[in-house]
């Protein structure tokens, strides 16, 4: 893709550049798979982006794309002009808007393709749905859209808006992985569809794809994922987890108190506590122990499974359970205390043992849990505050070998 040049700064290791394209070239020179760029959130709905095309037509010009490139300098500068490879590139900052133009740009390709085979947009609705399901299923684009731009013949003048339109990027090169989702956390501040389950993935993005290869049986779902809302509501295999939930247990585990999906001071890769020894941290989060951890966590899953079916499958699915769960074993163990990897196995490796031993033996009675949640829901308390303090004061109270009741500790833990 050719540029112009407007500005650039060198920055350190890495360069800023500010560009000037033509929109067209920028569309058709996008990687097919460009949408699928794993530190980016999913394809969403929105009315407002929807009406971009529009804006295009009346010749304004769009928000600056943001782009990262794998490269220290762009290739080919002479006199401000440049080529931009967008094989290396990503989209940090502009990935809804992109989107949205290319699928239009691509279905009035898919109509001159097709054009003399339809006989009307219901037929080539079908066609589309088959070439990119995800253009019907993110609603950027619906039968009633090719209907209306079909009909008018705006499909046909698709193309010939793109390549009078220009487009501005801001390029970052020789940015680390580190440095990339620190921007797109910036970039993104304050967009609803970056939430803060998403931002707090991608922090630990590298240890996702760690325990990805790892192949220890375990299947991690980012918030992105198609199903991730059935895998949060407990509708999985054994096995099956939220990335960000096993996050959340590992810190919960660290701080042996049970904590909730938070960005808060970690945009620097600072994840430790002020008051924990940072050690710790470094034996807990490295891929050797996470994935010992994790073959762990799998065994633990399924006698929780074999002991209470679906009910306890959907139970140990839940940010609360499962920071309440490990907040308790960090405590038994004293984790905070651990000095070196070989004891920080064997103290896991013991009080997984002994958790799953106590609860072979009295079970989890999680159908008075349910009963007591249900009462609960109805009284004015932020309820994944409560249920984290009380499931890991439950778990608490049977690795001490006590034989806790679910009132008992519901009863405990409003008192406080």
């Amino acid at each position: 893709m050719k540029i112009e040049i407007l500005d650039s700064k060198r920055i350190e290791n890495r360069t800023w550049y500010l560009c000037k394209g033509n929109l067209l070239d920028y569309l058709n020179e996008l990687k097919e798979d460009f949408y699928e760029y794993a530190i980016q959130r999913k394809i969403v709905k929105n009315q407002y982006l929807d009406s971009l095309y529009s804006t295009i037509k009346t010749g304004e010009p769009i928000p600056t794309i943001t782009l990262t490139y794998n490269e220290l300098t762009i290739d080919n500068i002479d006199d401000n002009r440049g080529v931009l490879d967008l094989s290396k590139s990503e989209i940090l900052d502009g990935l809804q808007r992109s989107f949205r133009l290319w699928s239009y740009l691509k279905i009035s390709n898919y109509y001159g393709q097709f054009k003399d085979d339809i006989s009307n947009y219901r037929d080539f609705a079908k066609k589309v749905k088959d070439l990119n399901p995800l253009f019907f299923k993110s609603g950027v684009i619906s039968t009633r859209l090719l209907k209306t731009i079909i009909e008018n013949k705006e499909i046909e003048n698709i193309k010939g808006v793109f390549d009078q339109s220009s487009i501005y990027i801001t390029i970052w090169a020789g940015l680390t992985e580190n440095e990339i989702i620190k921007k797109m956390l910036v970039l993104n501040a304050g967009q609803k569809s970056v939430s803060k389950t998403h931002q707090f993935e991608l922090l630990f993005l590298h240890f996702f794809n760690a325990i990805e290869r790892a192949g220890i049986g375990i299947k991690l779902f980012r918030e992105k994922d198609k199903r991730a809302n059935d895998i949060k509501k407990g509708k999985r295999e054994i096995g099956e987890f939220m990335f960000s939930s096993v996050i959340v247990s590992l810190q919960s585990f660290v701080e042996e108190r049970p904590l909730r999906v938070s960005t808060e001071n970690l945009i620097d890769n600072d994840v430790q506590e002020v008051e924990t020894d940072q050690s710790i941290y470094d034996l807990v989060f490295n891929t050797r122990y996470l994935i010992f951890f994790l073959s762990k966590l799998i065994k633990l899953d399924e006698l929780i499974f074999e002991m209470n079916g679906d009910d306890g499958k959907e139970w140990f699915s839940k940010d609360t359970t499962l920071s309440g769960v490990f907040a308790a074993l960090g405590q038994y163990i004293n984790l905070s205390q651990i000095v070196d990897e070989r004891e920080l196995k064997e103290r896991t490796g013991f009080v997984f043992d002994k958790f799953e031993s106590v609860i072979s033996n009295q079970g989890l009675s999680l159908n008075d849990f349910k009963q007591e949640y249900n009462v609960l829901s109805s009284r004015s308390v932020n309820i994944g505050t409560f249920i984290r303090k009380t499931v890991m004061e439950f778990v608490i109270v049977l690795l001490n070998e006590g034989e806790p009741t679910w009132s008992q500790i519901f009863e405990k833990v409003k008192n406080k």
